[in-house]
């Protein structure tokens, strides 16, 4: 019972002040948003500057002004870039998914979660610091309620309850312990624990 995998169309991005269309203006926007991904993880946020982004990227300030207003809208993109890889990511492996009883599928859901967590670890721990600030709510909402479409394509049947606010308070649950994650010890101990503890809220809650 493997989830179709979905068409994505980027939901608006508004940290932008134009988006690129030709394939050098393209690249362009790709080789910032990369090279702030770099500082972030090299540098404290309050450190980062266009300037230094720009030099990274080996553009002029004037280009990087021409499609972001400040340094808060080139991180928006990079938390923007990264989940879009995290749905692609997410979607393809539940599109695999063979198990069709219900306590593999959360196992492999949580498995699934952890293991794309797992990439790019020191980026996102830093920006655990700075989402707070920043205006990406439009790009975190797209994301959930194709997250959220992905579960329900796995989830049982629950005749008494709304499918779709269960599966919703699955996914933002799953995430916020996920984004904790990054804040603790990193050992395969703790994950183990993590995961099992994971297992029993999101099992117990599909109960009928």
């Amino acid at each position: 019972m493997g989830a179709a995998p979905a068409t994505h169309t980027n939901p608006e991005k508004k940290y932008m002040l134009k988006i690129p269309v030709q394939k050098r203006s393209k690249e362009t926007v790709a080789s910032i948003v990369e090279s702030c991904a770099r500082l972030l993880v090299q540098e404290p946020y309050h450190a980062i500057t266009t300037d230094k982004i720009a030099e990274m990227a080996g553009v002029s300030i004037g280009s990087l002004y021409q499609f972001f207003a400040n340094k808060e809208a080139i991180v928006a993109a990079v938390i923007d870039d990264l989940l879009q890889k995290d749905l692609v990511y997410i979607e393809e492996q539940l599109g695999k998914l063979q198990a069709t009883d219900l306590d593999s599928k959360v196992h492999a859901f949580i498995d699934i979660g952890f293991s794309r967590f797992h990439d790019n670890r020191p980026l996102r721990t830093a920006l655990q610091g700075v989402q707070g600030m920043l205006d990406y709510w439009e790009t975190r909402r797209v994301f959930f309620e194709h997250y959220q479409k992905a579960v329900l394509a796995h989830m049982p049947q629950l005749p008494t309850r709304d499918r779709d606010m269960v599966a919703l308070f699955i996914v933002s649950s799953f995430n916020n312990i996920l984004q904790l994650s990054l804040l603790g010890p990193q050992t395969p101990e703790r994950e183990n624990a993590v995961k099992k503890e994971v297992y029993t809220l999101i099992s117990r809650y599909l109960q009928p």
